[in-house]
């Protein structure tokens, strides 16, 4: 896709240290792709925390009702 847009000079001179690209249009793509990265990384890690702490609620409830090893056992009787 064809975009032209305007875009801070420093800003760009100081991306171009970090990267052995030195067209604007390879600076601009790899900057794009690491954005995308980063943001589904942070996706992906929301979900991990959100299940871990539904885990977590869950094994506190638990422990509310005494030992692991007596529920299991009560589980166990209960078949």
């Amino acid at each position: 896709m064809r975009t032209n847009i305007e875009m801070d000079d420093d800003l760009l001179a100081e991306a171009a240290k970090y990267t052995s690209m030195r067209s604007k249009k390879g600076l601009v793509q790899e900057a794009l792709s690491l954005y995308v990265a980063t943001k589904r990384e942070e996706r992906r890690r929301m979900t991990y925390r959100e299940r871990l702490q539904r885990v977590r609620s869950q094994t506190e409830r638990l422990r509310g009702h005494g030992d692991s090893h007596d529920l299991i056992r009560r589980d166990r009787d209960t078949r």
